[in-house]
């Protein structure tokens, strides 16, 4: 089978030319997704909603004045830009009745969208760059879909003639350069060994760094931090290098000093109101509290370090980097509409994980070195590297309510153990036959089969997946 460039497989293979569409036919142009994408060195992915009221007018009279610019400017090779505009509706499921909503918003528009009925890639598209339901955002792609910028509408709104367009955001080093870092109130008593009183970015230990963006004026955040001094009391334990930067979106000086007194790790200072910023920009940051990890060259390991430590209070798997094996949670969950998984549903014994660890992880671990996917690398790019075909997740489904949910999705007995091959993207599920004993050369025999299309595949009824699709 024909492999999909990247650009088929984030936008499906046609677009809409926005120009041709009229009221009064629902006919218009489609033109080749890679043809117009391959010729663009910036791709700006452009996420609207339909049906809210929001002051967008200025902002798109924006895009669509720059996009006009920077076509007059096609000379200029790093500005060859090209949009395409996402639609998709805030706070509403049923996607039926509103297609001429889609058609009416994107009207009289220079640039491209993705159709209407590319509903399943468009939810993918909004997972992977998280975008918060309600907020417009543009996203910038450069060449190979590589991202470069998250958050490029604030950017925009800044510099709306382009000048410094493609706006390429600082590395954390360079914006945090001249920053002197300000010590928690309980920074020195748990950093013993540390003396200095200026404490800047570059002279903290090399290894691990989370960013803490979070603020004294939320509740979930204020209930989170204790958590997360306690995990970081832990982790120092056995990473002594690991070190949190709080960024604050605190509204008063007052109510930052007041919160960061509690704190074992460095701020950013109030005053430092463009840096915080700029790095609420750097790493899109959607919503509070949120914690992510960099490695040690700045890389982002996870943007999700709160789910994880969720998951794992006692931060055995950290710095949470991608396992072969993974436990099945509402994250995992809501990964199975985008990619097919082996799922072994075991009790929550642990001698019982321990076993299902030990029959899939040989087969995930034959699959993922075949298919050359790196578990060293940080989630997001893990996760960007599964997008390529074949993708495969290894789950282990203990006693849960997220298992029970999962069977019911797809039809499934309680019966334990019970080894399934579940393909929503497809709808559709193979079962191991019963009463053939769970191994390691089973389970590879199993994988196999699935992978050359050799399963007895059945259906799952459609509004059980469409019902649990947005749990």
């Amino acid at each position: 089978m024909e492999k999909l460039k990247w650009s088929e497989r984030l936008f499906g293979k046609k677009l809409i030319k926005c120009e041709t569409l009229n009221n009064n036919s629902n006919n218009f142009d489609l033109v080749s997704t890679s043809e117009m994408l391959d010729v663009a060195s910036i791709t700006g992915v452009y996420f609207s909603f339909a049906n809210i009221n929001l002051q967008s007018d200025e902002f798109i009279n924006k895009l669509k004045d720059l996009y006009v610019r920077l076509k007059n400017e096609s000379c200029n090779e790093e500005k060859k830009f090209e949009v395409i505009q996402v639609v998709m509706w805030a706070h509403n499921d049923n996607y039926g009745d509103i297609e001429s909503s889609h058609r009416e918003n994107l009207m009289g528009l220079p640039w491209f969208a993705m159709p209407f009925s590319e509903i399943d890639l468009k939810t993918r598209l909004s997972r992977r760059y998280r975008i918060k339901s309600g907020v417009p955002t543009l996203v910038l792609l450069g060449r190979d879909g590589i991202t470069v910028s998250v958050s490029a509408q604030e950017k925009l709104l800044e510099d709306p003639s382009g000048a410094n367009f493609p706006w390429r955001p600082r590395p954390v080093e360079q914006v945090l350069k001249d920053v002197v870092l300000q010590p928690g109130g309980t920074f020195y008593s748990e950093h013993k060994n540390f003396t200095k009183e200026d404490i800047r970015y570059e002279v903290l230990p090399d290894g691990v760094k989370g960013f803490y963006f979070s603020a004294n004026w939320c509740p979930p955040c204020r209930a989170f931090t204790p958590q997360l001094a306690e995990i970081y009391r832990i982790i120092r334990k056995k990473e002594p290098n690991f070190e949190i930067v709080f960024v604050s979106s605190d509204r008063s000086a007052e109510s930052f000093r007041a919160y960061v007194e509690s704190m074992p790790w460095v701020a950013v200072p109030f005053q430092q109101s463009a840096v915080r910023a700029e790095l609420a920009q750097l790493y899109g940051i959607r919503g509070i509290p949120t914690l992510l990890l960099l490695d040690s060259n700045g890389h982002i390991i996870t943007m999700d370090a709160r789910t994880e430590l969720a998951e794992d209070p006692s931060a055995q798997y950290f710095p949470w980097k991608p396992r072969p094996v993974n436990i099945l949670t509402e994250r995992y969950l809501t990964r199975l509409y985008d990619f097919p998984a082996i799922v072994l549903f075991v009790d929550g014994e642990e001698t019982e994980v321990q076993f299902a660890e030990s029959v899939l992880y040989p087969a995930a671990e034959t699959y993922y070195k075949t298919n050359n996917i790196n578990f060293n690398a940080g989630q997001e790019d893990f996760f960007l590297s599964l997008e390529d075909d074949p993708c495969l997740q290894f789950l282990i489904a203990v006693d849960s309510e997220t298992s029970d949910v999962l069977r019911d999705i797809v039809g499934l007995d309680d019966v334990l153990p019970l080894l399934v091959a579940i393909d929503l993207p497809k709808k559709r599920v193979a079962i191991m036959e019963y009463g053939i004993e769970i191994t390691n050369d089973t389970v590879n025999e199993f994988v196999l089969k699935m992978l050359n299309n050799d399963l007895q595949f059945i259906d799952i009824i459609d509004d059980k997946v469409e019902a649990t699709k947005n749990r």
